[in-house]
C-alpha cells in the first residue's frame, strides 16, 4: 500500500494563545451585551450616573431614588470596571511574553486571581474613604463622595472596553491600547482627586490634609497594590510550573 501525506489543516495546540484570547473575548462581549441590555431598560439611571460624577452638596435628592432603585446597576458597572480591568492586564501579560502558559485553566485562574485583588482594592478604598469622611466631613457631604467615585468609576469601565477590545482584536495595536488605558486612568484619578480635595478645601483643612490625601489615598494604595499584583504573578506563574 503506497504511504501518502496527509493534506489538510494543521492543528492548533490547546495552550496556543489564540484559546485564550477567544475565551476573552467571549467573556467581553457577553458582558458588553449585558451592558447595552442595562442601557436601553435603565437609561434614566445612566444618566443620573453620569450626572453624579459632579454631584454637589446641594443635590441631596439624589440618594432617595438612587439607593432604592439603581443598587444592582452601580453593582454591575463596579465589577464590570474591574473585570475589564483584570482582562486587560492578563492580555497585556500575555502578549508581552511575561506568561507563557495560556491554557483555559491559567486564563481563568489569572482573571479571577487579578478580580479578587482589584475587588480588595476597592475595599480598601472605600474604607479609607469612609475613615476621611467620618473624621472630616458631616454625614451627607460623605455620601455624596461616595456618589462622586462611584459614579466615577462606573464611568471609566465603560471607556475601558476601547483599550480592551484593541488589545484582543489587534495585536499591531498593543502599545497604543496601553496608552489609551494609562492615559483613561491618569483622567480618571485626576478628576477623582479633584473631586474629594475640592470638598475638604472647603472645609478649610487646607495644605495639611492635601499632603495626608496623597500619601494615605494615593501613594499608600498603590503600593500594596503592586505588591498585590506581584504576589498574584507569583501564583499564577507557580501554577504553571505545577502543569
Amino acid at each position: 500500500m503506497e504511504k501518502t501525506d496527509f493534506e489538510g489543516y494543521t492543528g492548533i495546540h490547546l495552550h496556543h494563545i489564540s484559546f485564550s484570547n477567544d475565551l476573552m473575548l467571549i467573556i467581553v462581549l457577553a458582558f458588553l451585551a449585558i451592558f447595552a441590555w442595562i442601557f436601553l431598560v435603565n437609561f434614566p439611571i445612566f444618566g443620573r450616573m453620569i450626572s453624579n460624577i459632579t454631584a454637589g452638596e446641594q443635590r441631596q435628592s439624589i440618594f432617595k431614588t438612587t439607593e432604592k432603585n439603581s443598587f444592582l446597576f452601580d453593582t454591575f458597572m463596579i465589577f464590570q470596571t474591574l473585570l475589564l480591568l483584570s482582562i486587560f492586564l492578563f492580555s497585556a501579560a500575555v502578549k508581552y511574553k511575561y506568561i507563557v502558559n495560556t491554557s483555559i485553566k491559567t486564563t481563568l485562574l489569572s482573571i479571577g486571581s487579578l478580580l479578587v485583588l482589584f475587588f480588595i482594592y476597592y475595599l480598601f478604598k472605600r474604607i479609607l474613604y469612609a475613615a476621611f469622611g467620618i473624621i472630616f466631613l458631616e454625614n451627607s457631604t460623605n455620601k455624596i463622595i461616595f456618589t462622586n467615585y462611584h459614579a466615577l468609576l462606573g464611568t471609566w469601565g465603560i471607556i475601558l472596553y476601547f483599550p480592551v477590545f484593541l488589545i484582543l482584536l489587534f495585536d499591531a495595536f498593543i502599545s497604543v491600547s496601553v496608552i489609551v488605558l494609562i492615559f483613561s486612568y491618569l483622567l480618571y484619578k485626576a478628576i477623582l482627586a479633584f473631586r474629594f480635595i475640592y470638598f475638604f478645601y472647603n472645609k478649610n483643612t487646607g495644605f495639611l490634609f492635601l499632603c495626608l490625601y496623597l500619601c494615605a489615598q494615593e501613594i499608600a494604595p498603590l503600593v500594596f497594590l503592586y505588591e498585590g499584583m506581584l504576589f498574584t504573578y507569583n501564583i499564577i506563574e507557580r501554577s504553571n510550573a505545577w502543569q
